[in-house]
């Protein structure tokens, strides 16, 4: 049986005068192994019973699926969900071999974040809007310059819209912040450490939350933000933990004066694949 031409599995058919023996397993498996075949899964029927076995377990492992000749109409999504085109086309997708520099221990030379948080434990002065808020990364990923230097690339949201709807006027919604280090550290005395540093200028007449109060504010001239962000941390298998230092500098901040300087710091923690 073949899906899309290189994915195939086989059936080997025994009469049912015999139960299917270790020899019938061992004979299944050989003509599944066999260099014109390449099956990624063979089965064995003898009209009494129905086995499908894993090729690259070997033929001494118990099969992935048996069924009884009279249950096989009520397995039948079972049998579809396993043998079926598009299961065997989600099951064996085919493999592109990494051959690039791994980005860490274990992870390929590009590495996409699935999902993490970013938690922010205090900030100074006192923001509401910063104060314990935990944002969720929703995409990402961790790759290399032309220099071999690490790049990362995060977008996060939290579940205040008014947090988002801050870090959406501040550019802050999707990070990309650069490592002097070409791969991630394991060694916690020397992590790896990401940085971004970023200006940005809200116009006259735009609204801007209050942020040492309530509710919003109108801008009656420019208001400038400068940004910066450092997140140290370190690898371990799948995850990458650490810390991180966000700095905000306003100027012509509404009520408050020339300048207002906010220093937020927290946890974070990225699953990556």
């Amino acid at each position: 049986m073949e899906v899309d031409g290189p994915v195939r599995w086989t059936i080997e058919a025994k009469p049912p005068t015999a139960p299917i023996s270790e020899d019938d397993i061992e004979q299944a498996y050989t003509y599944a192994c066999h260099p014109e075949v390449r099956a990624v899964l063979f089965a064995i029927v003898n009209g009494a019973e129905l086995r499908v076995y894993q090729t690259n377990r070997g033929p001494g492992t118990a099969p992935i699926l048996a069924i009884q000749y009279a249950d096989i109409p009520g397995a039948i999504t079972r049998l579809e969900n396993l043998l079926g085109p598009e299961a065997i086309r989600r099951d064996h997708p085919e493999i592109v071999p990494d051959i690039g520099t791994p980005i860490g221990p274990g992870l390929r030379s590009v590495v996409r974040i699935v999902s993490g948080f970013v938690e922010f434990q205090s900030c100074d002065p006192p923001i509401r809007l910063l104060r314990e808020i935990t944002l969720f990364i929703c995409e990402g990923a961790i790759e290399r310059e032309e220099n071999g230097r690490l790049v990362a690339y995060i977008q996060a949201r939290s579940p205040f819209r008014s947090v988002n709807e801050l870090n959406e006027r501040l550019g802050l919604q999707r990070l990309e912040l650069a490592s002097a280090d070409s791969v991630l550290s394991t060694k916690s005395d020397s992590p790896t450490i990401f940085r971004q540093e970023m200006l940005v200028t809200l116009p006259a007449g735009a609204t801007f939350p209050n942020l040492l109060g309530e509710g919003d504010v109108i801008l009656q001239r420019p208001l400038t933000c400068e940004s910066t962000t450092v997140a140290a941390g370190t690898v371990d298998r799948n995850s990458f933990t650490g810390r991180f230092l966000q700095r905000y500098d306003y100027r012509d901040l509404p009520n408050v004066g020339e300048t207002l300087r906010i220093d937020a710091v927290g946890r974070f923690d990225a699953f990556l694949s």
